[in-house]
């Protein structure tokens, strides 16, 4: 049962008292900016029956229902309510969507961000039904029919279309990504071994070589066939208003790290994620010196390849309280942000890789977490987060709950942390 929560603010007290109803601050928070129309204008009812069930906020033109819970999904009994309900608002084709009751009250922006994406991705069409974690931000977005979807009248293909759609289609991609990412990396050795680099600076002072140009044609050559819409770091500008109407793409970094590259001290990697939406739902990262492949699937798990012997990948699962936890972090060039991070923990170890490795480090147990307070972008991100994911981690915004997405109109990430679950 939900504890009352009484608003300080004089006009929210006087808003819980309208409803005459037990409104926690959060409740009060999110419906005050429902009803001022912050959310694209649409219309939310407040303790909306749908059937037999009542929620907190409904949206008829979106069939979305919004519910918060201060209370724990740990219970074993709770857990498997929440799957049967949860299961039967899909049956009614309502999208289903669960906030925790603090993070609304100390985190109403992101809340707010959280809802507008969801609605931009889901307006008048109708998705394939996503299932995350029941402590995630957001619980289940549910509805009933395929991939067939629309937005704003532009139709997307088919995820049949695209080669997307079941658990078969999804290991062909995962093989197409493997191979392209083996393949680039190859290039990327011939070059790497022969020293002859060929360095230009780009618009924004970052390093490119022959060998980020070689390894973007080898992966594109292999990702054309699955036509898939491709955005790569090393390819042409995709306006948002093109790219915002992808159901699914590749995100691609070719040689991410390319100064580890240069350096020639073997820290860099081939990233290769498929979107679906704002999601990561596959990911390949290859470091070609290493010769390990690492690759994970949507709720499939994370695998690491080294000379032909297959290894689950695996979080820690240190109380992140405890001393000396193993912090991926730089030695000698820490943010001021980063620096006042590590002050909060006890005797904490750095561990300094470069490029997504350092993803991976969480990833394969080797360090407990990777606070990132600096600037990257998405193809940095976003074929290591899937695989973080899978292994049992989570990449999460600066308040440790709010998911990181992908496909945003600027393609910078914001700061970020990755940790065990």
């Amino acid at each position: 049962m939900k504890q009352e929560v009484i608003p300080y603010n004089p006009k929210l007290k006087a808003l819980a008292k309208k409803f005459r109803q037990n409104m926690t601050l959060s409740e009060v928070l999110l419906w005050d900016e429902l009803k001022q129309k912050k959310i694209k204008r649409y219309d939310f009812d407040r303790q909306k029956p749908i059937d037999e069930f009542i929620v907190d906020f409904y949206c008829k033109d979106l069939k979305l229902a919004i519910e918060i819970d201060g209370d724990s999904h740990d219970n074993e009994e709770m857990y498997k309510a929440d799957v049967k309900r949860q299961g039967r608002l899909e049956n009614l084709g309502v999208h289903f969507l669960r906030f925790d009751d603090l993070e609304v009250k100390k985190n109403i922006n992101n809340v707010i961000r959280t809802l507008e994406i969801w609605i931009e991705n889901n307006i008048e069409k109708t998705p394939t039904p996503r299932k995350r974690g029941l402590n995630s931000t957001l619980i289940e977005d549910l509805a009933t029919d395929g991939p067939n979807v629309q937005l704003n009248t532009n139709e997307f293909p088919s995820s049949e279309g695209l080669g997307v759609g079941s658990n078969s289609d999804l290991d062909d991609l995962l093989q197409v990504a493997k191979t392209a990412a083996l393949a680039a990396g190859k290039e990327i050795l011939k070059i790497y071994q022969s020293g002859d680099f060929s360095i230009e600076a780009k618009s924004d002072d970052s390093p490119l070589t022959r060998a980020d140009k070689a390894a973007h044609n080898t992966i594109v050559s292999f990702l054309d066939e699955t036509k898939i819409p491709i955005l790569s770091e090393e390819g042409r500008d995709i306006p948002y208003a093109e790219r915002s109407k992808w159901e699914y793409f590749w995100m691609v970094d070719p040689l991410d790290g390319t100064k580890e590259f240069i350096k020639k001290n073997g820290e860099f990697t081939v990233n290769i994620a498929l979107i679906h939406r704002n999601e990561s739902i596959l990911g390949v990262v290859y470091p070609p010196v290493l010769d390990k492949l690492y690759w994970a699937t949507d709720k499939r798990g994370a695998f690491v390849e080294e000379k032909g012997v297959v290894s689950t990948l695996e979080t820690s699962r240190k109380n992140l309280a405890k001393r000396g936890l193993k912090v991926v972090a730089s030695r000698s060039h820490m943010s001021l942000e980063t620096e006042e991070y590590l002050k909060k923990l006890e005797k904490p170890q750095i561990v300094s890789k470069g490029s997504s490795l350092k993803f991976l480090l969480v990833a394969s147990g080797e360090a407990d977490l990777y606070p990132r307070f600096g600037p990257t972008m998405e193809w940095d991100t976003a074929a290591a987060h899937i695989i973080v994911t899978e292994a049992g981690g989570c990449v999460t915004l600066e308040d440790e709950k709010t998911p990181l997405f992908y496909n945003k109109e600027v393609l910078l990430n914001p700061y970020f942390i990755v940790l065990p679950s």
